[in-house]
């Protein structure tokens, strides 16, 4: 099975069994799930895609 990417647009993570889904789409964190809309600034995996 190939690793699959965080739909997070600016997130260069891939996925794993951890992984959220909504909306159909598959993100590494609950942060990246809800946008970033709680302040977080990144996924809590050595990632800047909230900034």
């Amino acid at each position: 099975m190939s690793q699959q990417q965080c739909a997070c647009p600016k997130c260069d993570c891939s996925v794993d069994n951890k992984a959220i889904e909504k909306n159909g789409q598959l993100f590494c964190s609950q942060a990246c799930a809800i946008g970033h809309t709680d302040g977080s600034v990144d996924c809590g995996h050595n990632c800047k895609c909230g900034k």
